[in-house]
């Protein structure tokens, strides 16, 4: 099982459309097993997938631990594509009793994932656009990242702090960059290839070759509680989603799922001596 955090410094990347298409698209197209995990209290990913902000199947019993992963566990409009939603409640759990008074309750989210660990074949955590414990604690939990951004200057610049971020986690935790996802993309943009060029300076080669281009069906999905490779797969996010997806699961290889869960339990085991 690969659990993989998609992360941005700056809000509107398109990082839960991303996750959400790109997890669609995986299940549909590839018979892959995905669990999608809102991990951010605005619980866009789950309205996205027609589940209201307020609904109470969410990771803040489990971190609590008051009830097991597989409890808030939903069903979605596609076959194979599961949800974890989220609410408010999100907001500053770290500081409640269970978790203010646990040193490592930035561990509680990778120990809950062991249980599903045999039931899916990837876990996309979508996190808030900051650095905060919810970012952190999705990073411990998960072996890779992918990080979105828009061609737009203040966007590309954010991706230093994140860099900064990721080398300051890799120094109790080996998660890796999987790689960038650009939205909005436009190849006739004037300064395309100065972005490309600030962004490989933070994130050398680790740009996606396949881009998403700026689609008003993609919010119209959201309306719908639908991903758009659902409601309008013809339409050039859909086409898109599904080229990068593609290109996504190339870059595996072929290593079973209790091997790379034995390689992130050993190195857990040596944060916590």
């Amino acid at each position: 099982m690969y659990v993989i955090t998609f992360c941005s410094f700056k809000g509107g990347t398109a990082k839960t459309s991303t996750a959400l298409n790109l997890g669609a698209c995986l299940t549909k197209h590839h018979g892959k097993r995905v669990l999608l995990i809102d991990f951010d209290s605005q619980a866009n990913l789950s309205i996205g997938l027609g589940v209201g902000p307020d609904n109470l199947k969410t990771m803040v019993p489990v971190l609590q631990g008051e009830k097991s992963i597989k409890d808030v566990i939903q069903e979605t409009c596609v076959t194979g594509l599961h949800l974890i939603s989220a609410n408010a409640y999100l907001d500053g759990i770290e500081k409640s009793p269970q978790l203010g008074n646990d040193p490592y309750a930035h561990e509680r989210l990778r120990r809950a994932l062991k249980v599903v660990s045999d039931d899916y074949d990837f876990v996309f955590i979508d996190t808030p656009p900051s650095l905060g414990w919810l970012t952190q604690s999705a990073f411990f939990a998960s072996q890779y990242s992918v990080i979105c951004s828009i061609p737009e200057a203040y966007s590309v610049i954010a991706l230093r702090r994140l860099k900064e971020f990721h080398d300051s986690i890799r120094e109790y935790h080996d998660i890796n960059p999987l790689g960038i996802v650009l939205s909005f993309w436009d190849e006739r943009g004037a300064v395309n290839q100065e972005f490309l060029e600030e962004i490989n300076r933070s994130f050398p080669n680790k740009i996606f070759n396949s881009k998403v281009r700026r689609d008003v069906k993609v919010s119209r999905a959201v309306l719908q509680g639908k991903p758009v490779i659902e409601t309008d797969p013809d339409t050039n996010a859909a086409q898109d989603y599904q080229a990068l997806t593609n290109e996504f699961i190339s870059t595996f290889n072929p290593i079973s799922h209790k091997e790379v869960l034995k390689d992130l339990l050993k190195t857990s085991d040596k944060i916590e001596a």
